[in-house]
């Protein structure tokens, strides 16, 4: 009689030691997933944001950018490297400097050697055409609205070209607005204070959303002061919503002749800004009746 052999039991304990060191393979592999995330995430953070920048070579680098426009008017060009040096000279906050270019207007190779030397970055950005005429000298002027779309920036301090830097703009990069969507100071026109502001000095938290809605107002037939170009189109939109940045940020010169007490309140080693509005800073003699605030510009490296 042929004894039948009882078969035999696979083991609970294999089991359970292939599941352990399935578990840890597992574990292992998730924690290895997050660290390369983690490392990933950290290196693309400087990327994080989009811009309207069209040139491939423009490569943001910092969180907060000092903000400049030059079109094909050259005689900008030296003011512009006037400014931007007196921006690295005086400001600690990481800052990327850059000059929007408009397509299809390029500057020279001999501007942007000049341009490049104090440190300026090209972003190039099609041209945003005024919805009715305007000044001549203004009609690219619109395309300031970029900078509502470089969202590859927290913060963005746009400067006229022709103005001269002469403290550091830190307090100004990191400004509170109070609940405000844009940072300027008030306006001087025609030898009185107004209740518009001058754009010349332009603080802004970039926004995707309020870059299109921008748009959308400019092609609505929004009625604004046409001959101030952008600077009239945005009072309206930001009519009641503003934070002043006070007259030390945006000294406008044609406070120093229409209403020198004000300007004489203020001790000239105080002020951060100096706009030439009245007088363009190359155009400027140390003779003339702005001399000595032309002088300033004219001493400056």
């Amino acid at each position: 009689m042929a004894i039948v052999q009882p078969k035999k039991k696979r083991s609970a304990v294999g089991f359970k030691t292939l599941f352990t060191l399935a578990g840890c393979i597992l574990f292992l592999l998730m924690i290895s997933t997050q660290t390369m995330y983690k490392e990933s995430l950290s290196s693309l953070r400087g990327a994080v944001g989009s811009h309207h920048c069209v040139n491939e070579d423009f490569q943001p680098v910092h969180k907060a950018a000092v903000w400049t426009m030059l079109n094909d008017n050259l005689k900008y060009v030296s003011s512009a490297a006037k400014m931007g040096r007196g921006v690295n000279a005086h400001t600690k906050t990481p800052h990327d400097l850059v000059v929007m270019e408009i397509e299809g207007k390029p500057l020279g190779d001999d501007n942007w050697k000049i341009l490049n030397e104090v440190g300026f970055k090209r972003c190039v950005v099609k041209s945003i055409p005024p919805p009715r005429r305007t000044r001549h000298d203004l009609g690219e002027k619109f395309g300031v609205l970029h900078v509502w779309a470089m969202t590859v920036y927290d913060t963005v301090l746009f400067i006229d070209a022709d103005t001269l830097v002469k403290k550091s703009l830190d307090h100004l990069i990191n400004m509170d607005l109070q609940g405000k969507s844009i940072g300027v100071t008030k306006d001087f026109r025609e030898g009185h204070w107004v209740e518009t502001f001058n754009s010349g000095v332009l603080l802004v938290h970039p926004s995707e959303k309020e870059y299109d809605r921008l748009m959308t107002l400019l092609r609505s037939g929004i009625e604004y002061e046409y001959i101030m170009s952008d600077q009239g189109f945005l009072n309206v939109v930001y009519k009641d919503d503003w934070h002043e940045i006070g007259f030390l940020n945006n000294a406008n010169l044609a406070v120093y002749t229409k209403d020198r007490k004000t300007w004489d309140s203020n001790n000239i080693d105080d002020i951060n800004i100096i706009h030439y509005t009245m007088k363009k800073p190359w155009k400027c003699g140390a003779n003339g009746p702005y001399g000595p605030i032309c002088k300033i510009w004219l001493d400056a490296p």
